[in-house]
């Protein structure tokens, strides 16, 4: 999967280092309340890694209701704030 989006500032620490120029990912762990950048996310894709945090992988409403139409089991779904 691509690397599309971004975690919005806000659940980015002020004290931790920029992101790598390489890979730009950051030196931090998954924050507990993650919030993605609403400008950076692409409208014409369903499953993504977040460019930034390139470990969380985000779907759209429609990828869920996909899922939860097929009855595939073993995924959990969280709904996370764009701003």
């Amino acid at each position: 999967m691509e690397p599309h989006g971004r975690l919005h500032p806000d659940c980015v620490p002020a004290d931790v280092l920029p992101p790598c120029q390489t890979c730009g990912r950051f030196a931090l762990s998954r924050p507990a309340a993650p919030i993605l950048d609403v400008t950076s996310l692409p409208t014409d894709i369903d499953l993504f890694r977040v460019g930034n945090f390139a470990t969380m992988v985000v779907g759209t409403e429609r990828f869920v209701e996909a899922i939860l139409y097929l009855a595939l089991t073993g995924l959990t779904f969280r709904e996370l704030p764009a701003r």
